[in-house]
């Protein structure tokens, strides 16, 4: 058991870390967007390729935000089947959705490896700044890749309730 909370409080900084990045590249947008707005204005010269690596640093932002997102439920659901539920069910319903959902993201996980492999080889940039097209698919991999983890992480916090909801039920604790 010590090893699984170990596992958990692992990957729990791990996902923090990675949020943390996407915070940083988040502020460096807006400075780059905002000195961009300013360089127009004043010098009439806008800062080359803003609108590129805005959206490639976009991305990223998107990608590494997204596992921290996954297991501490950031996102906009519909609950009004689950609240209704007992905790039992409720984290049935989690376990089940948790393992669909991260066999999605590895799926993406695994499309953008092999798109990893492929700009590699071919040396394939973006068309302005000229960006590496192999770094941004390895970026969001690792994103994609952390999600996965964040939800397999979710299933067996949920698997592991079910696991010890059992075991007290069948000691004497209460019924759900």
């Amino acid at each position: 058991m010590k090893t699984g909370k170990l596992i958990d409080a692992a990957l729990t900084r791990l996902f923090r870390g990675l949020s943390f990045i996407s915070g940083i590249v988040g502020a460096l947008m807006m400075v780059l967007a905002v000195a961009n707005v300013i360089a127009r204005s004043v010098f009439n010269r806008p800062i080359f390729g803003t609108v590129e690596i805005i959206s490639y640093s976009a991305l990223l932002l998107g990608a590494f935000a997204l596992a921290l997102n996954e297991l501490s439920d950031g996102n906009i659901t519909m609950t009004l089947l689950t609240d209704s539920l007992k905790p039992t069910p409720k984290h049935l319903f989690e376990l089940v959705t948790s393992l669909l959902a991260a066999a999605f993201y590895a799926a993406i996980t695994f499309r953008y490896a092999e798109e990893v492999l492929v700009t590699l080889d071919k040396a394939t940039k973006t068309s302005t700044v000229g960006i590496p097209m192999w770094c941004v698919n390895a970026v969001m991999a690792v994103g994609f890749f952390a999600a996965m983890l964040a939800l397999l992480l979710k299933a067996l916090r949920c698997a592991a309730y079910l696991v010890c909801r059992g075991a007290q039920n069948q000691v004497g604790g209460d019924s759900v």
